[in-house]
């Protein structure tokens, strides 16, 4: 069989997996149905003798159409993060372009390139399992395309070069080899050359693991969900329905019950607006934060200060589905934790936050579970956070303009809370104000002014305007960051402490299963309002009737079958995409630890082995010179084998594919070849050796007759399949010996001399 057979078939076939890696990149899939739709039908057009191939001026201005299509496209909704996207869009709509045009393999060339410059420019935006498998498919057809790319560019090249032949009589064409040698050979340096670029591709990862900006990166792009807020993003949320884990929400009692309103799991707690990069960050944090040991027993919780978990609490169960992650999702306020693997969690005792410290581990959590009481007393918010009262400092924001629309919003709606409480700030009357104050702000902001949008893109950016302020006085819609932001900015423009707090909603409860099902889409930003001396209150703006309502559209008939995916997922983010410089360290670590232990079991080995011996033998201090012996004839042996294994290889390629018994039976063979190279007349590859025997007969008459015999006995092997027995091949090896040394004498006296 011909390997070039389905060469056009496999370019085709790398093209079509660069338009699946682009559409699950770009989660959008028109695109990508019609490119491959034009990927097939350049199959049946244009391949064969009779193929239909586009004009190369029709091609050109077809191309100038795609490209200032593209960069019209992106020019009248700029959207800076998903410039790889536009860039893997515009080079596989120019490589289906190609398909129909008429290509040399210079041209088959270009067009792998363009399929790996759009699976790269992808890559850099997804992080996906599934896009990680079409990767790994992809990058196993591109070796072999382009191993049949180099074979077709030399056929190409022979098949020109004998057109351009001037002879008497006609050339036949020349064609590619075939039968299964040829197919074999290609299949094993396929395997060979993937083998090596799949280990070289994993040393990288190892050597050279992603940054920390890519793994926020991976986060928000897996999830939905990042550390920070930040309000410069203006493209399209992904309304995903990937599961991330799930929640099982379980009384004092035991029973798993429904909450009544949607369950706010907290992540980041962000304090800080940073005027200048529009962010919210997480402000100066505590010197206290303390480390919490888990035992790997999910039912033995580990007591997040001093509270007494011997009472009933509420219990939060977390179970991974696809993210992997070091933060710890709870409600609040967490009590104890347990995990199902033996962790290091660290605890912030003035946010309430809880994140897997990592050390000394690859993967991440699973499973987890928290002890919450939704509704604490100070008595227990002094047990968990270790602290007294905290006096009151009162809040801050650093852009003018909200302040005066917060004035605005108390002026029309409660002008009485305008009025600043006399007396001290720590009095339950300033803390009445100041719940009222935020309450006001939250249902101004669930009013019909506003609007819940998931898509920014019509959002005018005003240069010199803080993104609050625009949504504020002029845009008034955007999704939940927009509204927490606003809603945090009014309170702190108004002295009350607030904070944004970004994480999940659970809001899809799962009767049958009894657990809530976070998905993707779910990731959430509210409000964190201090409402007494240690305690703080929840503020969404977002209303839960609209969450209800978006996770109602976002159900499917597949979410039933989705956990048989999602588990694999889960190992892939753990494992691969949460792959950062302390899980490197951590590897190298165990790696280091595990040779020295290794080399350290090898070398006491030895030692008992040596002592044993010595004891059984009862050589005394003579057993380390009995070892030297045994080791010299071992590294003898090994030498002997090297050395056969390499005259069998040189035998096979000089007297080509042949059995086993002739390859044995004709290794005098190699003696002659090497008296030719001594008397300084090499055979030639060209020449056949009876013929290189023949042309030294008028100058050397008694070595040419010596070699003519050894030869035919060669040939009679080789061709004939002649069997020697033990007498025969020793005389055969014996002559050959003579007349290597008889050929070292004629190069070393310049002539033969009589016998």
């Amino acid at each position: 069989m011909n390997p070039l057979r389905g060469y056009e078939r496999h370019l085709r076939i790398l093209v079509l997996i660069a338009v699946a890696a682009y559409s699950v990149a770009s989660q959008g899939f028109e695109l990508g149905f019609i490119l491959a739709a034009a990927i097939i039908v350049s199959g049946y057009v244009s391949t064969g003798p009779r193929g239909r191939f586009l004009p190369r001026g029709f091609a050109g201005l077809t191309l100038a159409g795609i490209f200032l299509w593209n960069v019209y496209d992106f020019v009248i909704l700029p959207e800076l993060d998903r410039t790889m996207i536009s860039v893997s869009r515009l080079a596989i709509m120019v490589a289906t372009l190609r398909l129909f045009e008429r290509r040399k393999p210079r041209e088959d060339a270009q067009l792998v390139s363009l399929s790996v410059v759009t699976v790269i420019a992808a890559s850099l935006y997804s992080f996906e399992l599934l896009f990680g498998a079409i990767v790994l498919l992809f990058a196993v057809e591109t070796i072999h395309v382009l191993m049949l790319n180099r074979l077709h560019a030399g056929l190409w090249k022979a098949r020109e070069g004998r057109r351009r032949l001037e002879a008497d009589t006609p050339v036949p064409p020349y064609e590619a080899p075939t039968g299964k040698r040829p197919r074999w050979q290609l299949r094993f340096s396929h395997l060979l050359a993937t083998v090596l670029a799949l280990s070289g591709a994993s040393a990288v990862f190892l050597i050279f693991p992603r940054t920390s900006d890519v793994q926020a990166m991976a986060a928000r792009l897996q999830t939905g969900y990042a550390p920070e807020v930040d309000l410069d993003r203006l493209d399209r949320i992904q309304e995903s329905t990937r599961e991330v884990f799930t929640v099982e929400w379980s009384d004092p009692r035991g029973d798993a019950v429904k909450w009544p309103s949607p369950l706010l799991l907290r992540g980041a707690v962000l304090d800080t607006w940073d005027a200048r990069e529009h962010r919210w960050r997480k402000g100066v944090r505590s010197r206290y934060r303390r480390t919490v040991s888990t035992d790997g027993d999910i039912d033995a919780y580990s007591s997040l200060g001093s509270a007494d978990l011997k009472r009933g609490y509420y219990t939060q169960t977390v179970t991974m589905r696809s993210l992997a992650t070091r933060q710890v999702f709870a409600r609040w306020a967490p009590v104890g934790i347990s995990c199902d693997q033996p962790r290091v969690f660290v605890f912030d005792p003035e946010s309430f936050e809880l994140e897997d410290s990592a050390s000394g581990r690859l993967d991440r959590f699973g499973v987890y579970s928290l002890q919450v009481q939704p509704n604490p007393s100070d008595a227990t918010l002094r047990g968990i956070s270790g602290s007294p009262s905290k006096q009151y400092v009162g809040a801050t924001f650093p852009v003018p303009e909200v302040r005066e629309e917060a004035l605005r919003i108390l002026e029309s709606k409660r002008p009485d809370l305008l009025e600043e409480v006399t007396g001290s700030p720590n009095s339950e009357e300033a803390w009445r104000r100041r719940r009222e104050i935020a309450e006001t702000f939250t249902e101004y902001l669930r009013g019909p002014d506003f609007r819940y949008t998931l898509d920014l893109r019509r959002i005018l950016v005003r240069p010199n305007v803080d993104p609050i302020v625009n949504f504020l006085r002029d845009q008034r819609f955007g999704h939940c960051e927009f509204f927490a932001s606003a809603l945090c900015a009014l309170c702190q423009s108004m002295d009350v402490e607030s904070r944004v707090v970004t994480g999940f909603v659970a809001v899809e409860y799962e009767e049958r299963l009894e657990k809530y099902i976070v998905r993707e889409s779910n990731a959430h930003a509210w409000v964190e309002v201090r409402v007494g001396p240690l305690a703080w209150r929840e503020y969404d703006p977002t209303s839960s009737e609209v969450l209800e309502e978006l996770q109602s559209g976002r159900r499917s008939w597949a979410d039933r079958y989705r956990w048989l995916y999602d588990r694999f997922d889960f190992l892939w983010t753990s494992r691969f995409v949460a792959f950062d410089g302390d899980s490197q360290a951590t590897l190298a670590d165990q790696i280091g630890r595990s040779l020295r232990s290794r080399f350290a079991e090898l070398i006491d080995d030895a030692q008992g082995f040596r002592r044993r011996a010595v004891l059984v033998l009862q050589l005394g201090r003579a057993g380390w010179i009995w070892f030297g012996v045994v080791i010299l004839a071992l590294a003898t042996a090994l030498l002997a084998a090297v050395v056969a294994r390499r005259r069998r290889s040189l035998l096979r390629r000089s007297i080509g594919p042949v059995g086993g018994r002739e390859l044995r039976h004709a290794a005098f063979y190699l003696d002659v070849l090497e008296a030719f190279r001594r008397l300084g007349r090499p055979k030639p590859s060209s020449r056949s050796p009876l013929e290189h025997v023949r042309t030294l007969r008028s100058e050397l008459p008694t070595f040419a007759q010596e070699a003519e015999r050894l030869v035919k006995a060669f040939y009679d092997i080789r061709f004939g399949h002649e069997s020697l027995d033990r007498r025969t091949r020793s005389e055969l090896e014996d002559a050959a010996h003579r007349l290597r040394a008889r050929a070292a004498e004629i190069g070393k006296d310049g002539c033969e001399s009589t016998p």
